[in-house]
């Protein structure tokens, strides 16, 4: 299948490593020039080098999304080397992880608000115009299952704060559908990322009880989320906006 995007400016904001790597990967596989960005600068060379040892076309920039500086650092270097951006995929780092309500502080919240919502808000809105001008564009925001069905064992603000960005991309999708701009969470599963780890160290389920919640009793690939995300970020994927896209092999066991 041609996903339509050749040449196609894409920024993948947190794209250094894990997923968001493996979506640049996905995403320059299918012509797309990519900026990459992350916190280290070195880690972004290496993301840069692995998409052009593939063939691909990638720059990297080292900044913080979370802030309002970094989101213009990152679109500012996509521009620069390739033009106007016409897909974004905003993967935010993760926030803190206290547990308790009593333990949760007011800094928490506003950490996990600054780090999960607003690097989408900052971000979109520095590539929205552009998309709106060509009718044409894709946001897609890298969420987790907690905006699907909450894990009770998880900090409040790990939950709230995350379905509060699925619900700003569901009103993205259709305030700038008519642009020909489509906007989709991916509610990501039981992948081993560094938020996983944390997550399990911290006292989360362990690796044995998540794996068996699995329908294929392992943890996913970076290349297999990269096909999901390459796919929702492609022409042929027009009329799937506003969605909240579960890829956890089964993991959550709700129908809906």
């Amino acid at each position: 299948m041609d996903l339509g995007i050749k040449d196609k400016v894409a920024v993948v904001a947190g794209g250094t490593r894990g997923c968001g790597l493996g979506i640049a990967q996905a995403l320059a596989a299918e012509g797309a020039r990519v900026l990459v960005s992350g916190r280290d600068q070195a880690n972004a060379d290496e993301a840069v080098a692995a998409v052009e040892a593939a063939g691909g076309k990638a720059a990297g920039v080292a900044a913080d999304m979370a802030t309002d500086d970094g989101a213009e650092r990152i679109v500012r270097a996509a521009r620069d080397a390739f033009g106007a951006p016409s897909i974004l995929v905003v993967n935010p780092r993760p926030a803190s992880l206290s547990r308790g309500f009593e333990q949760v502080t007011d800094a928490d919240f506003e950490d996990a608000n600054e780090t999960w919502v607003m690097s989408l808000v900052r971000l979109a809105r520095r590539v929205l115009p552009d998309m709106q001008a060509a009718r044409w564009g894709r946001i897609l925001y890298m969420g987790s299952i907690g905006m699907k069905v909450l894990h009770l064992d998880d900090p409040m603000y790990a939950q709230n704060v995350r379905v509060a960005a699925a619900g700003v991309v569901k009103t993205l999708s259709h305030e700038y559908g008519r642009y020909g701009i489509t906007a989709n969470t991916i509610a990501t599963g039981p992948f081993m990322t560094g938020l996983t780890k944390d997550y399990i160290e911290g006292g989360g389920l362990t690796e044995t009880t998540m794996l068996s919640m699995t329908a294929s009793g392992r943890w996913g690939t970076p290349a297999e989320m990269g096909a999901v995300a390459a796919f929702l970020c492609s022409a042929p994927a027009s009329f799937v906006t506003g969605e909240t896209i579960r890829v956890d092999s089964g993991y959550t066991h709700s129908l809906f």
